[in-house]
């Protein structure tokens, strides 16, 4: 399990810390599906996460963001229930 650190959520209080791109959370947030693609981790069930257009930049660049830095997604930071709500979003399992 990630011993990744809490952070506050005003809607689901002290939660793990994850990071999406900007575009998962904006596509929750928009109720607009973008995709959800993750590395996964057996440390951790909720690794950073991008958009489907990210994958295919990440796919371009060989698998690796540090390959091209400058092509990075934003990075934003939400808690891990809202995390496992916009995963579950973009993944078509709920509406």
């Amino acid at each position: 399990m990630s011993d990744k650190p809490n952070v506050h959520c005003d809607t689901h209080g002290s939660q793990q810390e994850t990071f999406v791109c900007e575009h998962v959370l904006e596509g929750w947030r928009a109720k607009t599906c973008v995709g959800f693609h993750a590395v996964p981790d057996s440390e951790n069930p909720r690794p950073d996460a991008w958009c489907t257009a990210c994958e295919q930049v990440f796919q371009e660049i060989g698998g690796d963001w540090e390959n091209a830095p400058e092509r990075e997604p934003k990075i934003r930071l939400i808690c891990g229930a809202c995390y496992d709500q916009a995963k579950r979003f973009h993944l078509n399992q709920i509406f």
